[in-house]
C-alpha cells in the first residue's frame, strides 16, 4: 500500500539523505512517486507515473528533488494503486487552492465508497481515485464551515476534525493523510501507523512523519497509531512541534 513522508520545521529544509531513504524502503510501492512543497507561499508538486525504486536505485529526478527542495513543509508519496489509472495525474500529492491558501494533500488508504462523492466546487482535473475525492470532500466541509474566513489554527483543525468524522461515517474506508497550506500540517492516522522523529542526527532535522514502519533511522521514532473503538488520530504540527492532538 502506498506510503506517506512529510518534514516540518521552522526554517527552510532540503530533504537529500531522509527522502531517498523514504523511497528506497518504500520501493514496493511501483505506481508513481511526488514531492510537494511551497515557494514563495504557493504550492509546488512534481510526480511521475514511473517507479520510484527500480533496479537498484531511487529515481534519479526523485534524488535530485530531494536535493533542490527547500522549504518548511515537504511533503511525498510513492504509490500503489488501488483506484484510478496509473498516470501523473493519479500520483499525489494533490494542490487545490481555497481560504486563501494553496493547500497540498496526499493519502493513503483505500476507501471506493467515496469515488462516488461529486463536489459543487472546483475538482482535481483530469483524476478519478479515492484519494482526489477525499481531498475534494474535505475541502468542501472546511469551506462550508467557514466561508473561505481566515481562521485562527483551532478553528482550521475543528473544521478538519468535524470533516474529517463525517467523511469516515458517510464513506467508510481506510484513510491515512497528510494536508498542509504550508503553515500548518495536519496528519490524520486511520489504518495505519504513524513514525515521528524530532531533531535527528542522522536525517534532516526539524520534525520527520512517515507510515514506513520502524521509521526511516535506527534514531528513537514515536508511533502514532488509531486506539482501538476510535475512527483515528488527527494532529496539527507548526514547525517541529505538535500543537494539537486529537482521537476522533
Amino acid at each position: 500500500m502506498c506510503d506517506l513522508f512529510a518534514l516540518s520545521s521552522e526554517k527552510d529544509y532540503s530533504a537529500p539523505r531522509s527522502l531517498p531513504v523514504f523511497a528506497d524502503l518504500g520501493w514496493r510501492n511501483m505506481d508513481g512517486w511526488g514531492i510537494g512543497y511551497f515557494k514563495k507561499h504557493r504550492a509546488h508538486v512534481e510526480k511521475s507515473a514511473e517507479r520510484v525504486y527500480y533496479a537498484g536505485h531511487v529515481h534519479e529526478s526523485f534524488q535530485r528533488l530531494a536535493r533542490v527542495v527547500n522549504s518548511k513543509i515537504i511533503i511525498s508519496h510513492v504509490r500503489l494503486r488501488t483506484s484510478g489509472r496509473i498516470d501523473e495525474c493519479h500520483a499525489h500529492p494533490f494542490v487545490l487552492p481555497f481560504g486563501s491558501h494553496d493547500w497540498i494533500f496526499a493519502h493513503n488508504g483505500k476507501a471506493p465508497a467515496i469515488e462516488s462523492y461529486q463536489t459543487e466546487g472546483p475538482n482535481i482535473p483530469d483524476t478519478v481515485s479515492d484519494s482526489a475525492k477525499a481531498f475534494e470532500y474535505l475541502r468542501d466541509r472546511m469551506v462550508d464551515y467557514y466561508q473561505d474566513r481566515d481562521s485562527k489554527l483551532s478553528t482550521l483543525f475543528e473544521a478538519l476534525y468535524k470533516g474529517t468524522g463525517e467523511m469516515i461515517e458517510t464513506y467508510p474506508g481506510k484513510y491515512n493523510y497528510v494536508l498542509t497550506n504550508g503553515q500548518v500540517l495536519f496528519a490524520f492516522n486511520n489504518h495505519r501507523q504513524f513514525m515521528l522523529l524530532r531533531g535527528s542526527r542522522k536525517l534532516e532535522g526539524g520534525l520527520l512523519l512517515t507510515t514506513i514502519a520502524h521509521g526511516l533511522s535506527d534514531e528513537q521514532w514515536v508511533q502514532v497509531s488509531r486506539p482501538a473503538g476510535c475512527k483515528g488520530v488527527l494532529l496539527a504540527i507548526v514547525g517541529s512541534s505538535i500543537i494539537v492532538q486529537e482521537i476522533l
